[in-house]
């Protein structure tokens, strides 16, 4: 697991621009979010950054290298004779490709904390750790499923934007209607933000963890890229 983890970080964070790139629409839409709302909507901007790096990480980059990999045999045969049991491998990539956003993240999030106090924490330390479980299982589970990278870059697009721009992520959900509101806030994206903007209940805590834990199950079923 670890040397997957090693071999990710460098191979993610090696060019020069990589992480600058990496990080430009998450922060560009902070940006639009900050002026548009003039300041009001700072907290669930920043936390609609951190889920969407999260998400981008788990549900697109995740997902592509993963149908990337069945084209790269060799790698992969390297990759499954490595060790351990597949759901430690599934680990180790994951942690491994998530390593690009760790940075953005953390600073994010004592950003977040300096404005919201400790109180905030344990819900921000919930909403992160479950929606990067979730979106890590669905990651797998588009990795194993899907078999064109194009196809599956497309979809994982239109995931990843259909579930951060769209929805109450980067701002409140007391902009919309309140019936929406009610359907929105099951989604895994729109509870993880919640929580760690600090304006998460009882429910968002649930419905984050019931992702979370569905994102466990699928990493613990990988066996293979052969489905």
């Amino acid at each position: 697991m670890m040397a997957l983890i090693e071999y990710y970080a460098r191979a993610l964070t090696g060019g020069r621009f990589s992480l600058i790139s990496f990080a430009i629409q998450p922060l560009s839409f902070i940006f639009i979010v900050y002026v548009v709302s003039g300041g009001r909507f700072l907290n669930t901007a920043l936390a609609g950054a951190v889920v969407s790096f999260i998400v981008g990480v788990g549900v697109a980059d995740l997902a592509i290298e993963l149908v990337g990999m069945k084209t790269r045999s060799r790698f992969y045969d390297i990759l499954m004779s490595l060790p351990g049991s597949g759901w430690k491998k599934a680990l180790g990539i994951s942690i491994g490709m998530s390593v690009p956003a760790l940075p953005y993240v953390l600073l994010l999030t004592v950003l977040l904390l300096s404005r919201l106090g400790v109180r905030a924490l344990p819900g921000m330390v919930l909403g992160i750790i479950s929606l990067w479980l979730w979106g890590a299982g669905i990651g797998f589970l588009l990795g194993v499923r899907m078999k064109e990278p194009v196809r599956t870059m497309r979809l994982s697009n239109i995931l990843v934007t259909g579930l951060t721009v769209f929805p109450p992520v980067y701002y409140p959900p007391s902009v919309l209607p309140e019936t929406l509101v009610r359907v929105l806030v099951f989604l895994p994206t729109v509870s993880a933000s919640r929580l760690i903007s600090g304006s998460g209940d009882g429910l968002s805590a649930t419905v984050a963890a019931l992702w979370g834990l569905l994102g466990v199950a699928f990493l613990l079923r990988f066996a293979g890229l052969e489905g």
